[in-house]
């Protein structure tokens, strides 16, 4: 599949502000009619999912703080690129079912619902290279 890396920022949910998430462009070659963004989970070392992983990947070390214009150079650099890559879509059961605060303290989270994911497996070569 291609996909082009998204800023987790401009999709207006407190969820997703720090992350990175894929937009599915083509699956097998076939050019998706409606727009599909999702997270993924990486098992190349190839995408990271955050700033501090991107500062890593970009950097080769760890750091406690980003700064604003720190953050917008490292985005340049990865928002917006598109990739080919093996990946496989799985998902998870997430959040508080109904009922659960009737027998533990109540707490922030969200409502019981099933998350899609793609496992990337491979970064493939481009085409023609």
């Amino acid at each position: 599949m291609t996909v082009e890396i998204v800023n987790g920022e401009k999709l207006n949910d407190k969820y997703h502000q720090s992350d990175f998430l894929f937009k599915v462009k083509t699956v097998d070659s076939v050019l998706l009619t409606k727009e599909v963004v999702i997270d993924f989970k990486d098992e190349t070392s190839k995408f990271p999912g955050d700033e501090f992983a991107l500062y890593k990947y970009l950097y080769g070390k760890d750091t406690g703080v980003i700064t604003s214009p720190a953050s917008k150079q490292m985005k340049k650099k990865y928002v917006g690129q598109e990739f080919t890559i093996m990946a496989y879509e799985t998902g998870e059961f997430s959040g508080v079912p109904n009922g659960y605060f009737k027998y533990q303290p109540v707490r922030q989270d969200f409502g019981f619902h099933f998350r899609h994911y793609l496992i990337v497996v491979s970064n493939l070569p481009k085409e023609g290279n």
